[in-house]
């Protein structure tokens, strides 16, 4: 294994304090979280889609059956879907 190359970020305070926040609650470093995110940003299939699937998957959209969402967007656009 080749030994690893070292490199240095400057940050703003703000974010800084947000990625030490979020590692506590990960159980991780904030460097191990850099690390992670450039691996799923430029190097991971989907790369860059893994923060938008989190965050679409965190919302909180209704849900019903198809008819009962016909019903719902046909009231408030006054129309019916095919």
């Amino acid at each position: 294994m080749t030994a690893s190359k070292r490199a240095q970020i400057l940050m703003e305070p703000d974010d800084f304090r947000r990625l030490e926040e979020i590692a506590r609650r990960k159980n991780a470093s904030v460097a191990e979280l850099i690390r992670i995110a450039i691996r799923e940003r430029y190097f991971g299939a989907g790369a860059g889609n893994g923060a938008a699937v989190e965050a679409i998957c965190s919302m909180n959209f209704p849900t019903g059956s198809w008819s009962e969402l016909d019903v719902e967007v046909s009231e408030a656009h006054g129309d019916a879907l095919p």
